[in-house]
């Protein structure tokens, strides 16, 4: 049975020990990171979409299906350590990125 207590507070004593300039760079990355994982379930998804339309291999659309399932998994799985993070930073900090695009 998994305990979210015991992970939280390890991930919160990692997080006591930083200076407010790394949190928020911790906390840019770890969004970066959400986002990849998002990116990478939607990808999966539209593919397993297309392949199940498709009168494709029922194998690889098997494959696929798992390899989708494993990124919501991972995707939620990471979600609360970048909610913990910008929790203790205080705020969501912008993304060199974002602001780029502006």
């Amino acid at each position: 049975e998994l305990k979210p207590d015991c992970s939280r507070h390890a991930i919160e004593a990692i997080l006591g020990e930083l200076e407010q300039d790394d949190l928020e760079r911790l906390a840019i990355d770890i969004i970066r990171e959400q986002r990849c994982r998002l990116a990478k379930a939607q990808e999966l998804y539209e593919l397993l979409g297309t392949l199940e339309q498709g009168s494709g291999d029922d194998s690889l659309a098997g494959q696929r299906r798992h390899e989708y399932r494993l990124a919501l998994v991972m995707m939620n799985a990471h979600h609360p350590i970048a909610a913990t993070v910008i929790n203790k930073l205080g705020y969501i900090p912008p993304l060199p990125e974002d602001l780029m695009r502006q």
